[in-house]
């Protein structure tokens, strides 16, 4: 094989290629560079003729003094509850109304303690009172249940009768 030409492997074979097709291989990648830097420089022109990227420069800066406006603003907000004390003032409010609360629920279960205690015949009465109250339900409600039976089966041996 001559020093001036190159192999290369295609499909399990070799292939040589001649120095001919090396330089036309050479020009063809020279033709498509001029083409691309050659639309790179018309893009690059185009936009630059357009403005774009003067209006989008303005834009950016738009953006950041906004930005910049709006976190001093947050700043000063924050600064004037922080020296005003206004936070302070609503967790004490929170704590004193936590322990309101929890006085109240206090007072409450003590009373629902001392109930019993103070009157353990009223307990005792309203207890029964509920319980016999309950019984005569159920009682009512069975009494009820029965004659309705009856009177279906009544009337169920009176259609009988009529169908005969």
């Amino acid at each position: 094989m001559s020093s001036s030409s190159k192999k290369r492997k295609r499909r399990g074979r070799d292939e040589k290629i001649s120095p001919e097709e090396v330089a036309k291989k050479v020009k063809d990648v020279a033709k498509i560079i001029r083409e691309t830097s050659s639309a790179a420089r018309n893009t690059v022109k185009t936009i630059h003729d357009s403005g774009a990227i003067t209006e989008l420069a303005e834009a950016v800066k738009e953006a950041a003094v906004a930005t910049k406006d709006t976190t001093k603003e947050i700043s000063d907000t924050a600064k004037g509850i922080r020296n005003s004390h206004v936070t302070t003032g609503t967790a004490s409010a929170v704590e004193e109304t936590v322990k309101a609360a929890t006085e109240t629920i206090k007072a409450a279960k003590d009373t629902a303690r001392q109930v019993p205690k103070a009157a353990p015949e009223t307990t005792r009465t309203v207890r029964k009172g509920a319980m016999n109250a309950s019984r005569a339900a159920k009682a009512t409600f069975r009494e009820a249940g029965n004659r309705l039976r009856k009177v279906a089966i009544k009337k169920t041996i009176k259609a009988k009768k009529i169908k005969r």
